[in-house]
């Protein structure tokens, strides 16, 4: 009986315009972001550039967190990301004079002249026209710290900067380390390379940017799903026939919940092919072994847990109120968590998110120290989403016996 059931939801679902919409969606997206996506050459000695790294290096942190600092200042705005959102915060005089004393005592520049003095050094300097010569214009502003100010002090004073612009700042103890990027040496890319050829085999470092930009899209795709399937029978006026059936409701809603779940992965398991072939074409150019499986594996343990939970959410929301409320509840779930990540877009730092990201196919180093994280994350996400599907079976078990109807229109209890 499941085994009929789910064929025949599988079969309704391909001929739903919402889940062609979602597939249509998800190979845009591919196109669109890793379709003329390169793989990494091996680094040569010589090359203009390497790129550029996280820097560990505690004076760096100090000087860029700085540097980013008497910029804001001057600006009289600061960027923060509470709670994941975007905000731009302005200041009272004395919450300023607060964060001009921090400035004071961490670079030694007192009052918004000598500050707005030091700027406008530096921004001549990268023109050409300060003592120092020409620099780098992509290069992030340094101020060096002033004497005697050791990383201790350094870390107390930005977290008090912090705590003034209400958290989720640039000087946030998860957010400082980003602050200080460094240009590549050569042993450094090559190091990268490595990892990426020997450690990753490959596909693996390739598998996770692929899911790192998928992720984004089933963090929300999956619930118009959910819910256009759950108000389907509603529409056509079915709801009161299959309510009689004799199929159990333990069947009924499993089933459909599978169908939906492996009926969106399925297409994401076909779209992973064509860069699985780019990086064996690659390794095989290049002697290289690689993870045939990479992209497989990548997609049921990053990607799955995800997509269950979003449909579940979907469905449970719809089962319970008769509406398409689901999308809203889970549209600001998206919102939040994509915001959530951006401070955290090259790994390493999976959290609790539901979309977890890590925008790059290097940071072996940062996947593989921080994955007993990302596993429990992704573990939870899965079990969150059948408990929510047990609770939606339960719920439909219930308006099947008369015992709960509730929608928009009707939140009355009809009779036993």
């Amino acid at each position: 009986m499941f085994g009929q059931l789910f064929i025949s939801e599988c079969r309704q679902l391909t001929r739903s315009i919402i889940y062609w919409l979602s597939i249509l969606a998800l190979a845009f997206t591919f196109v669109a972001q890793l379709g003329g996506a390169e793989i990494m050459a091996e680094p040569k000695k010589g090359q203009a550039e390497y790129g550029y790294k996280q820097s560990d290096d505690q004076d760096v942190i100090m000087r860029m967190t700085l540097g980013h600092l008497l910029e804001e200042y001057s600006w009289r705005s600061y960027t923060t990301y509470p709670v994941g959102f975007y905000k731009s915060v302005t200041l009272s005089e004395e919450e300023e004079a607060r964060i001009g004393e921090i400035i004071e005592e961490t670079t030694g520049l007192s009052g918004t002249d000598q500050v707005e003095k030091k700027i406008s050094a530096w921004y001549s300097a990268q023109t050409g026209g300060g003592e120092d010569g020409p620099a780098d214009m992509a290069k992030p502003m340094e101020i060096e710290p002033a004497a005697g100010l050791d990383f201790a002090r350094f870390e107390m004073l930005m977290d008090k900067a912090d705590h003034i612009l209400g958290g989720g700042s640039s000087y946030a103890k998860e957010y400082r380390g980003s602050n200080a990027k460094v240009p590549m040496t050569y042993e450094d890319a090559m190091d990268a390379y490595r990892e990426l050829v020997e450690k990753d085999s490959l596909t693996g470092g390739y598998a996770r940017l692929f899911s790192d930009y998928m992720v984004i899209f089933l963090g929300i795709l999956p619930v118009f799903l959910a819910v256009s399937r759950g108000l389907k029978d509603r529409r056509a006026g079915m709801q009161d026939l299959i309510y009689t059936r004799q199929c159990p409701s333990a069947v009924i809603i499993p089933g459909r919940y599978l169908a939906m779940v492996v009926m969106l992965v399925i297409p994401v398991l076909v779209i992973s092919v064509f860069p699985l072939l780019g990086c064996l074409k690659y390794a095989s150019a290049a002697g290289i072994s690689a993870d045939v499986f990479a992209y497989v594996k990548y997609t049921f343990g990053w990607l799955l847990p995800t997509v269950m939970a979003v449909t579940a959410v979907g469905m449970v929301l719809t089962e319970l109120t008769g509406t398409v409320i689901a999308v809203l509840v889970q549209g600001a779930w998206w919102f939040i968590s994509v915001f959530a990540g951006t401070g955290r877009i090259e790994g390493g730092m999976y959290g609790w998110n539901l979309i977890p990201r890590h925008n790059t196919e290097l940071n072996w180093k940062g996947y593989h120290e921080n994955f007993p994280q990302l596993a429990s994350n992704r573990i939870f996400y899965a079990c969150f989403a059948i408990v929510l599907v047990a609770c939606a079976t339960f719920i439909y078990s219930q308006k099947r016996k008369g015992r709960y109807r509730l929608s928009w229109k009707n939140t009355g209890r009809s009779k036993k």
